[in-house]
């Protein structure tokens, strides 16, 4: 049951991070107007919720209990085998619900379940009866035990029996025997997507065309440039422009080409790890000693060992996170929380950013690639 957890939680991986922001990659499944709703996180939610009743049982003798938990039981079967058919369909298979007909494991639990619980009494489209069937008092919670009345044995009585290990033991084979099939196509997807990333890649040290290469982050990688303030291609564009006009602008503009990098890099190594990250298994960490006794520096042990006072750390962060936060602009919260950073430093270039973030307090550009510079200017004199 671990297996099919994690070939689960692998799909919803491939969903979140290579389909649901990246058109190219939609355009490989059936990625409609019903999949634009994300249907399909409800769908993986209840598949887990149900997933883990697979594995209770009831302890109680008492008919009616053991009655719903074989109902429940099949049910969950059932359901989980109509979700199987529909995530063939999302992900475009070229496998549907006849292919599934032919898997044993499939058509055995399903006739069960249809037959006792789905359609006590059947019919056919004429309105024919077909046969009837009735919960057996002698079914336990290890087996679903029923009686039959069939048109093909003359409505001659007859007992039907399953063991539940035999019905659950089905259903995880079918699970992560499809649950393959639809990561292999998974597979496909995601190889494309590394794909195109490695082209865009490519194109970042291309700075000439940087306009070009804009274009095709909004159609390759736009999750980046909507995930950092002045990543947008307004603003970064503008800031391309005033690169050279000021130490304020061009910081920004060097931070973008380093973080789009980075992330490019982190998330081709993620299309490489998707399918596997799931499945390893770390070893613990290591348990790092500590000696009992610290150690007195100094020949003279009679000598009390000398303290040496840690001067104040200074801390920005605090400060800096309050005025980039969109909900804190504004100016009187911009005065107390400058001060705290104007306490701290007797830098001139710092004082001349802080001046210009409240001149320009509504100016995106302007105020946050000066709070960007005068991070820099802190980190460096720490």
């Amino acid at each position: 049951m671990d297996n099919i957890y994690k070939k689960l939680e692998t799909i919803r991986d491939v969903w979140n991070f290579n389909i649901w922001d990246y058109p190219y990659c939609q355009s490989e499944i059936n990625f409609n107007e019903d999949a634009k709703t994300n249907y399909f996180g409800d769908m993986m939610g209840y598949f887990y919720d149900t997933l883990d009743m697979l594995k209770i049982s009831v302890d109680r003798s008492g008919l009616p209990e053991v009655f719903s938990y074989h109902i429940s039981l099949l049910q969950i079967v059932y359901v989980q085998q109509d979700f199987i058919e529909d995530m063939l369909r999302l992900f475009s298979t070229n496998f549907n619900k006849g292919d599934l007909k032919k898997d044993e494991n499939y058509a055995i639990n399903r006739d069960i379940r249809n037959e006792l619980v789905g359609h006590p009494i059947r019919r056919d489209k004429t309105g024919k009866l077909v046969s009837s069937t009735l919960f057996s008092y002698e079914a336990h919670q290890g087996k679903i035990e029923y009686l039959r009345y069939h048109k093909d044995n003359d409505f001659r009585f007859e007992l039907v029996e399953h063991n539940i290990n035999d019905v659950v033991s089905r259903h995880e084979l079918f699970l992560n025997a499809w649950l393959d099939i639809i990561i292999e196509k998974l597979s496909l997807v995601v190889r494309k997507h590394k794909s195109e990333l490695n082209k865009v890649l490519k194109k970042v040290s291309d700075i000439s065309r940087f306009e070009s290469l804009i274009k095709l982050l909004e159609q390759k990688f736009q999750p980046f440039l909507n995930g950092t303030y002045l990543y947008d291609s307004k603003s970064i564009l503008k800031i391309f422009n005033m690169r050279q006009d000021h130490q304020r602008y061009n910081n920004v503009y060097e931070k973008f080409l380093e973080d789009l990098n980075l992330h490019l890099v982190d998330a081709i190594k993620y299309c490489d790890d998707i399918f596997t990250r799931r499945f390893i298994v770390y070893e613990p960490l290591s348990i790092i000693e500590t000696p009992f006794f610290i150690d007195v520096v100094g020949d003279n042990l009679d000598e009390p060992p000398s303290l040496n006072l840690i001067k104040p750390v200074k801390n920005f962060n605090y400060a800096l996170q309050k005025l980039i936060d969109p909900h804190r602009r504004n100016y009187s919260d911009f005065d107390f929380f400058s001060r705290l950073i104007s306490s701290q430093t007797n830098d001139v270039d710092v004082e001349a950013e802080l001046k210009r973030m409240r001149e320009n307090i509504f100016d995106d550009v302007e105020y946050i690639s000066s709070c960007r510079l005068i991070e820099k200017i802190l980190k460096n004199d720490e």
